[in-house]
């Protein structure tokens, strides 16, 4: 015990360990294996020879026992027994039972058991079902077998009787067998599976402890041949920590570092040149010593030498060579010296020195290792030079990007969103989840064919420059948009998908719009005052003439013909009024109202109206709607307006008023005929109407918009044929308008 605790306390050689441990489990494998082993060929030999000696009894009870010995009376011996008798005691049996089919037995050389019939006995129940059973038995537990105990081991056979074939089972014998034969036939086979077993262990053994101690041998040569080289693999080290550095100073630190272990020097910097100078920066020696930066002659120390004839340079006693700096080699203490140039692609950047060798001189051998390590370091600071640039170009290139107003969007090769900057998010009103994977065309609002020629146009020309379309944000409204795009092309040339500057120009086109709507209202201005001076003074003598007549005539023909005059006078005289009122919009004064008030009064006024008193007029206003500041009269004249239009398209109206946050948004929804797409273009021009040209002007929504819009809002319109129209009221909660605006 002692022996085996100081081998496992004692460290050993891997060899030794690997032997140790391989015979310990190669002894353990060898005893598993060779112990099954034989515990199955023993069980295969005992079945083989019970199943013969089995048989064997069988057919010797049926040839020589008549099958009236199982249709005996209890008591009686049976036909045969002396013959059994016989059998019972020849040579290696032991005891023999004969059973009947109800496990009654009916004979035995034992005749203290003759009669007994055993309720639990599954070896006679395995017999009677037709098998023959056999087993090696260390006796003891059998009750009915009282003599058997004197025997350490016997062979039990249990084997059915039936006299034909295909006959039935009419019982079954209980063998026990002494036999030294197959004893000794299976010590053999014991023997032989744990020597074979052994044999095969120790030639294992060997085989592994061989290899192992091979290995150790190759393991000792390696190691003995690294210790010979290790400066080739502290370069190994140096150079491949070289690569994982990004940060200037400390990658300069580990180059000197490495440069200084690799040939046991204490002294250590590189040099850059400045014009005519090379600057030196020392980053290894002792920090009191000189300063850490020198500034030299290029042709005057050995550093320059080095860097302008691209060769390495030793001085190996500086007070004596005259090609270093000697004044600077005393100053810091520097004995000798060895220079190599930091070379990359065959451009000299810069210069690598090591200095003050712990033991002996500089050796040609030093210099080629300086050498092959100043070459990884020049690529380890090209390297660090082109991350640190390709990382200023991708942060410069990102900010670009990200600081854009337009929307800057890639498509792969499906058409589908990969990316979308920080304006298109802003502009489309959504994240990077809702826009990121979604199609494209799922964001077109023109439709199917607008979005095909903008393909084909791609397609055809591979770029696309300032296509005008609409699409959808994710608050709802379109924006107006101009498209440029082109594809994105791999390394080799193949289309890898498409990017895209979308412009907004909603804005642009709004104020174009109100170019427009200003040029317009300018040549109704012009129109209107050309109209109020030509037919006004002509309107008023007609008018007069026609009261001076009405009041003279008695004939009602007449008098009727100069009343029709008088109404067309009248309606004369409006169209002149609202004209007048477009261009010089009178004073209004501006108050705070509740906007439930606005509709209440505009919906009571429009009750007047027989149309609108038989149509189904619903007003939803929300609770604690805030209050708004306008114009009383001029936005009960736009309600007004809007639900006279929609009492004129038929159906059904319902005015839902919302509070939005900064606006008060008041929505009319009818569910009348529609508007088509061309009626809806013209629908705020001036004296344009889709109704009965004879009772309306068209002014109606144009002063409405009008209306609306100097108060700082909007009017919103959304309709298709035979599926009704909604129109939004857009009114904001602190209005910049100035009340001399506003139309009366």
């Amino acid at each position: 015990m002692a022996f085996l605790q100081l081998l496992i306390r004692r460290p050993l050689p891997a060899s030794e360990r690997f032997a140790l441990l391989s015979f310990w489990s190669i002894l353990a494998i060898t005893v598993l294996i060779c112990g099954s082993a034989g515990l199955v060929l023993d069980r295969e030999i005992v079945e083989h020879d019970g199943t013969v000696t089995g048989d064997l009894a069988s057919l010797l009870f049926t040839s020589t026992v008549p099958p009236e010995f199982f249709r005996s009376p209890p008591g009686t011996d049976p036909p045969g027994a002396e013959r059994l008798l016989e059998f019972a005691r020849t040579k290696n049996v032991v005891s023999l039972l004969v059973y009947d089919a109800d496990r009654r037995v009916l004979w035995s050389d034992d005749r203290a058991v003759i009669g007994r019939r055993l309720e639990e006995h599954p070896e006679v129940e395995t017999a009677l079902d037709g098998e023959t059973r056999t087993e090696m038995i260390r006796p003891g537990s059998e009750e009915h077998h009282a003599r058997l105990r004197d025997y350490p081991r016997l062979q039990e056979i249990y084997t059915p009787v039936r006299y034909r074939p295909d006959g039935p089972i009419l019982g079954a014998i209980e063998l026990y067998r002494d036999p030294p034969g197959l004893y000794a036939t299976l010590q053999h086979g014991a023997f032989v599976v744990w020597v074979l077993g052994g044999v095969a262990g120790a030639v294992l053994y060997f085989v592994l402890t061989g290899v192992a101690r091979s290995c150790s041998r190759a393991q000792a040569r390696l190691e003995a041949r690294l210790a010979r080289e290790h400066e080739a693999g502290l370069l190994y080290q140096t150079t491949a920590h070289l690569g994982e550095l990004s940060d200037d100073d400390a990658l300069l630190k580990a180059i000197i570092q490495g440069a200084v272990a690799l040939t046991h020097g204490s002294y250590g910097g590189v040099g850059f040149p400045d014009g005519d100078e090379m600057v030196l920066r020392r980053l290894i020696d002792t920090p009191e010593r000189g300063p850490a930066v020198l500034r030299l002659k290029t042709a005057g120390c050995l550093a320059g030498l080095t860097f302008a004839s691209g060769r390495p340079q030793v001085a190996n006693d500086l007070e004596r060579d005259e090609r270093a700096n000697r004044t600077s080699a005393r100053l810091l203490g520097v004995r000798n010296l060895a220079c190599v140039p930091l070379q990359y692609h065959g451009r000299i950047v810069g210069v690598l020195f090591v200095g003050n060798r712990t033991s002996g001189a500089f050796g040609e051998q030093d210099t080629v290792r300086l050498r092959a390590f100043a070459h990884h370091a020049a690529v380890a600071m090209e390297n660090a030079r082109l991350l640190r640039e390709t990382t200023s170009t991708k942060e410069y290139l990102e900010n670009l990007i990200a600081s854009s107003v337009d929307a800057i969007v890639t498509l792969d090769g499906r058409g589908r969103v990969t990316f979308v900057n920080e304006g298109g998010r802003r502009m489309l009103g959504c994240g990077d989840a809702g826009l990121v994977g979604r199609p494209a065309r799922a964001l077109w609002t023109r439709g199917a064919r607008d979005f095909r020629d903008f393909r084909a146009r791609l397609l055809r020309c591979g770029r696309v420059q300032n296509h005008e379309t609409e699409l959808k944000a994710a608050g709802g409204p379109r924006l107006s948009v101009n498209i440029s795009a082109s594809f994105l092309r791999g390394p080799d040339g193949e289309i890898t998908g498409v990017l895209a500057v979308i412009k907004d120009v909603t804005s642009l086109k709004r104020l174009h719009e109100q170019i427009v709507r200003s040029e317009r209202l300018a040549a109704a201005g012009l129109l209107a005052a050309g109209i109020a001076h030509e037919v006004g003074n002509p309107l008023t003598c007609i008018s007069s003439l026609a009261q001076v007549l009405v009041a003279r005539t008695r004939d009602e023909a007449i008098r009727t013909g100069l009343e029709s005059i008088e109404v067309h006078v009248d309606r004369i005289s409006r169209i002149v009024q609202d004209l007048t009122r477009l261009t010089r919009p009178a004073p209004a004064a501006l108050r705070d109202a509740s906007v439930r008030e606005l509709l209440d009064t505009a919906v009571q006024l429009a009750r007047h109206n027989p149309v609108v008193r038989r149509m189904n007029v619903e007003t939803i206003v929300e609770p604690g709607l805030p209050i708004v500041r306008v114009a009383h009269d001029h936005i009960v004249q736009v309600f007004l307006n809007l639900i006279l239009n929609a009492a004129d398209a038929g159906g059904h109206l319902t005015i839902h008023a919302v509070d939005v946050g900064d606006a008060v948004h008041v929505c009319f929804q009818d569910t009348g005929c529609g508007m088509t797409a061309e009626q809806m273009r013209w629908l705020f021009d001036p004296f344009h109407s889709s109704k009965d040209g004879e009772t309306h002007l068209g002014l109606g929504l144009f002063v409405s918009h009008e209306i609306v819009r100097q108060h700082g809002g909007d009017l919103l319109v959304e309709s298709e044929p035979g599926a009704g129209a909604t129109v939004w009221v857009v009114l904001p909660l602190l209005p910049a308008i100035v009340p001399s605006e506003v139309p009366a």
